[in-house]
């Protein structure tokens, strides 16, 4: 611990003589886990509440709007024992948040599973500080499904069964936490009565959507095997607007539709339109705008790589203001830009509005750049300046200084967009070429890059090259990946680099690629392919044998599918497959290679890595490995991000001297 408190206290002091210039950053100092997950607006405006995440736990945190102070109202390390995440808050008026939390209950080998449980806890926010606030809980199983603006101290509370109700709840009826019932003390106060009950339907409800006033609209509920829409006419299912059957969701997707099964997740604030994900696609990451009355369809937003498990919704207005992506093991919020929705122009700042007070008079909104991490900010009505609530990574504030450039190049007829972000100053500045994963349905951004920012930190230049077959772009640009996983991909990466590196400000004869699922696997092949050009390549989590790949034990049904039709079939394809795979090119390689595998990778199983080190063994090559017993696919604990790019440091060091 010695050695490393040296280390940060020399970080500390350089930063102080380099003030207005990116500094070199150790990994100890730079990786810390997010702190601020999300944050809400209270409907007076007064305060904001935010989920704070520490190394240890989570806590709900309020800010208060009139001097700015903070305090935790709840600390997950002292509610439970167990292993917890708070799941969601919403405030119920200007006195209550709600927060929902997640518990995980172990079970015992051989005679209980392992398994989530869910608490809805309200907590009063205006309780004297100097004592624990008031902590209310509901013990019946359901979820909060609207917070009714207009009704403080009420909310719409949901149960599913054979036959699935809405209940409107009263906050002051409700028991304190662990509260016992008895004769006297009913649970949940008696309120689960057919008085509250606001709407009913035959049958298993998933989602529930409501207008802006909290009047239920329609229900997704399953009956009879099948998955059913309909509307709801004086608190009961009526109209039925779109079914499903489980065979239907389950057959292979018509060809000739644009897009697959969209299932609706939240009401749109447009009359008779919701906000749908598609369950017959591979991966999650596309929001669209559906109209099942006259069929319409439309692409709303796509998250850059990650799955998309839930939406955010503005209360006020309806709106799509981002969505909750599940990101190394944790939930994450991604915040959409007001301004744009699909990326037609690559802005390299991000600012939305995610909430307001009832009379607009206040709002909150979240801001970042590509030098900087998320930040939440108040503006009020009247004032020019803004207040400052929380940020992402707070230990990074004022510390990242950068140069970015979004650019394109013509490869083989086809614009291939790329981000170039730089240390502020002249340069020359050695290049990191950093092919993101997919490789298909993913894109490099311009905002914040959290991998990106370390390494220029360090005093490096990063390319990311939107391929063939990253989205966020065109579908033209996206569809131009199939089937190019060994090929024309790999050309774009190489042909934008060799441009880039003509640059002034980049030294030519120091690049080396680095990369992760796919990435890595790209940036051996830039190794083996183009050693004229890349010094070295770093694979994390890589891919070395294709066909091993598409082999995969642990793919799913549809997943081997989707891998057959865009990257190959190893069957008929087995010899092309095998060689645009490293494990069968390592001869070839004459350049120092850095294979980084997690023992539990359930994506590209570590027998990749192991079959590499094993060639270049095998062939002498300059080569090192690095396997962690207890990583997946790459890095996701602070733990492991510290170890793994202060050894990439270290190899890049040590190789582009």
């Amino acid at each position: 611990m010695k050695v490393v408190s040296k280390v940060i206290q020399l970080a500390l002091l350089s930063f102080v003589f380099n003030i207005g210039s990116a500094v070199a950053m150790p990994a100890e100092t730079y990786f810390k886990p997010i702190e601020t997950m999300t944050a809400q607006i209270s409907p007076d405006g007064k305060f904001v509440a935010s989920v704070a995440q520490s190394d240890e736990s989570q806590k709900l945190v309020i800010w208060s709007g009139v001097d700015g102070s903070k305090r935790t109202l709840i600390d997950l390390n002292t509610l439970t024992h167990r292993d917890a995440s708070i799941r969601f808050i919403r405030w119920i008026g200007p006195r209550y948040i709600v927060a929902q939390f997640k518990e995980i209950k172990k079970g015992v080998r051989n005679l209980l599973d392992t398994k989530p449980a869910y608490r809805l806890l309200v907590l009063d926010v205006l309780g004297p500080e100097s004592q624990p606030p008031k902590i209310l809980e509901v013990k019946t199983s359901g979820w909060l499904v609207h917070a009714l603006p207009g009704k403080p101290g009420h909310f719409l509370y949901a149960k599913s069964g054979v036959y699935s109700k809405v209940y409107s709840l009263d906050v002051s009826k409700l028991n304190p936490l662990n509260q016992k019932s008895s004769k006297l003390i009913r649970k949940d106060g008696g309120q689960f009565t057919a008085k509250n009950e606001v709407a009913s339907v035959e049958g298993y409800a998933v989602r529930w959507f409501f207008d802006l006033k909290g009047q239920p609209e329609s229900v997704l509920y399953f009956n009879e095997g099948e998955l059913r829409l309909s509307k709801i006419a004086d608190g009961i299912s009526a109209t039925a607007i779109k079914s499903w059957t489980k065979e239907g969701m389950e057959e292979e997707p018509n060809p000739d539709e644009e897009y697959g099964i969209l299932i609706p997740v939240s009401k749109s604030p447009e009359a008779d339109t919701y906000f749908c994900l598609d369950t017959g696609a591979e991966k999650d990451r596309t929001v669209y705008h559906c109209n099942f009355s006259t069929g319409e369809e439309s692409v709303v937003f796509r998250s850059d790589s990650y799955d998309i498990v839930d939406l955010i919704i503005e209360e006020s207005t309806g709106g799509l203001i981002g969505v909750k992506v599940v990101r190394d093991g944790r939930l994450e919020y991604q915040y959409i830009d007001e301004r744009i929705q699909l990326n037609d122009e690559m802005a390299s700042l991000l600012k939305t509005t995610i909430g307001n007070s009832i009379d607009n008079a206040v709002k909150l909104y979240y801001s970042e750049t590509h030098e900087q991490p998320g930040r939440y900010f108040i503006r009020k009505q009247g004032q020019k300046s803004d207040q400052f609530v929380a940020s992402k990574y707070p230990h990074l504030d004022g510390w990242l200084e950068s140069r970015q450039y979004h650019d394109w190049i013509k490869v083989e007829g086809m614009d291939i967009p790329y981000v170039l972000t730089m240390p502020k100053g002249n340069g020359p500045y050695p290049l990191i070429v950093m092919p993101h994963g997919g490789p298909l349905g993913i894109f490099d951004h311009q905002y914040f890059d959290y991998y990106t920012q370390f390494f220029v930190a360090n005093k490096y230049a990063v390319l990311r090259v939107n391929y063939r077959g990253s989205s966020g772009y065109s579908a033209e640009l996206e569809e131009a990946g199939i089937q190019q996983w060994g090929n024309l991909i790999l050309e774009d990466i190489y042909q934008t680099t060799k441009a880039v590196s003509d640059r002034n400000d980049i030294m030519s004869s120091k690049i080396c690629a680095v990369g992760m699922s796919y990435g890595g696997y790209a940036a051996l092949m830039m190794a083996i392919k183009h050693q004229q050009l890349f010094r070295c390549a770093i694979s994390v989590a890589g891919v070395t044998d294709v066909n091993l790949y598409l082999n995969s034990p642990y793919a799913t049904e549809a997943q081997s599918k989707w891998l057959l039709e865009n990257v190959g079939d190893t069957v008929k394809n087995y010899n092309i497959l095998k060689d645009v795979s490293p494990v069968y090119l390592a001869q070839d390689l004459n350049r120092p290679v850095f294979i980084i595998h997690g023992e539990k990778d359930e994506v590209v199983d570590i027998e990749h890595m192991h079959r590499m080190n094993m060639m270049l063994s095998k062939f002498d090559k300059d080569y090192e490995w690095k396997a962690y017993p207890d990583m997946a696919h790459g890095p996701t604990d602070n733990e492991h991000h510290v170890a793994v790019f202060r050894s990439i440091v270290d190899f890049l060091e040590e190789n582009m001297k």
